[in-house]
């Protein structure tokens, strides 16, 4: 399973959990096996609370679940005076101050309550437990070196051999996952300040690998489950299960208000938030794609020993692989619930303190249709108890591809090859 990021956003991740662990499950008749988790920024949060709770994968969707609906903002963005002094300290400041190697560097929100939610939700120990008993494969959790831009990928892992990158924009580092690795993925620069491991500074993984697709399939992944925060357009180029052949032309259509507003600071941070955090997504699924194709042709056109010819023909040293895929994404604009959520008198009633004013008056002066930047800060229960049913509808709207993508019958000539030489895919 692959998570993106998107801070408050993610709360959509865990009504897919949701949807596959209470209503799948006992529909399918047997355990969902997912064994490779991978994640970046809160993607990252989920995917750990998920390796920690593997040994109770029948509670996993409703504690998830619950997880998110007790949030509350005051306790997640402590902003006040001081943090403003800080900053202004910062930015004025004659020469780089000296600092605790271990402390957190910038950003305008206090990250203590951000850590203390780290710590309470995900049980650290237990992920290490869990991939020594053989419950989960890997789990990977990718950030941002500063000092390079470099896309990093911190990995733990039930064996020891080494995971081979030959990207030159990320790195592979095997460690033992702790709060810190979570928390770096999810520093959002400006906001969240970078967080110190090893002796460098990390900011949010999504700024250069959003959706971790690539991590995943280096681990091994046969099957890939692949959670968007982003509403895609109408046309849909990829679609359920296509490769797609771009946008289609549509008829002109008059501007939305967020298109007609004003752009406001708020407005502005909003859309340069969606600017950082946009995702490789659509091409890193048409060439996942596009590679299925080309397996599948040459094992019809040669036989089965295609994918050895091709794999030699590209210096791999392992055979290619069909992967099976299936992408969630929302199927309404997360800004506009955002705009409609902040302005509601629900919000006015369950926060009241000085960060849910400002967070209501940010939303105001954003676009009348849309809040980007408030629904990316907006750590609410009430909040994410929209975004979970919204994850958990559109889940549920493609139950006819995830029975497909979970059954046993190959999807094709090139898989049905896997299984009959590698056992590749194969749910035992």
């Amino acid at each position: 399973m692959v998570m993106s990021g998107g801070a408050a956003r993610g709360a959509y991740e865990a009504g897919v959990i949701s949807y596959l662990r209470d209503e799948l499950e006992p529909e399918l008749g047997r355990p969902i096996a997912v064994d490779i988790l991978a994640g970046t920024s809160v993607g990252a949060i989920n995917a750990c609370f998920l390796a920690a709770s593997a040994h109770e994968p029948a509670t996993q969707g409703q504690a998830i679940c619950e997880r998110w609906k007790e949030l509350e903002v005051r306790h997640i963005l402590r902003f006040g005076v001081n943090d403003v002094m800080r900053i202004v300290r910062e930015l004025t400041r004659r020469t780089p101050a000296l600092v605790n190697p271990d402390a957190s560097v910038g950003g305008l929100v206090d990250p203590r309550g951000l850590r203390e939610m780290v710590c309470r939700v995900v049980r650290w120990p237990c992920i290490g437990r869990n991939i020594r008993a053989g419950l989960i494969h890997a789990v990977s959790v990718s950030a941002t070196r500063v000092s390079t831009g470099q896309a990093t990928v911190f990995i733990q892992k039930r064996d020891d051999t080494p995971v081979r990158v030959q990207d030159l924009h990320y790195r592979a580092v095997p460690t033992r996952l702790r709060p810190s690795h979570a928390l770096a993925s999810a520093a959002i620069p400006l906001l969240f300040p970078a967080v110190r491991i090893g002796g460098e500074l990390y900011v949010d993984g999504g700024l250069r690998q959003n959706v971790p697709l690539s991590p995943a399939l280096r681990l091994g992944a046969h099957r890939v489950i692949v959670v968007s925060l982003r509403k895609r357009p109408v046309s849909d180029p990829i679609g359920p299960g296509g490769t797609g052949t771009g946008v289609a032309a549509r008829e002109p259509r008059p501007a939305t208000p967020s298109e007609r507003a004003y752009p406001s600071a708020a407005f502005l941070l909003g859309k340069t938030l969606n600017a950082l955090l946009q995702d490789t997504l659509d091409e890193d699924l048409h060439r996942l794609r596009k590679f299925n194709a080309l397996l599948e042709a040459g094992t019809i056109a040669y036989g089965p020993s295609f994918e050895e010819v091709i794999a030699r023909g590209m210096r791999r040293t392992q055979p290619m692989r069909w992967i099976r895929n299936i992408l969630v994404h929302p199927s309404e604009d997360i800004g506009a619930l955002a705009a409609e959520y902040a302005r509601s008198p629900e919000f006015r009633k369950r926060a009241g303190d000085f960060v849910a004013r400002i967070l209501r008056r940010m939303a105001e002066s954003e676009a009348p249709d849309r809040a980007d930047l408030v629904s990316y800060l907006l750590f609410d229960g009430g909040f994410a108890e929209i975004l979970i049913d919204l994850g958990r509808k559109d889940a549920r709207a493609r139950r006819d591809e995830w029975l497909r993508f979970f059954s046993d019958e190959p999807e094709s000539e090139a898989e049905a090859v896997q299984f009959e030489r590698y056992g590749w895919g194969r749910e035992d």
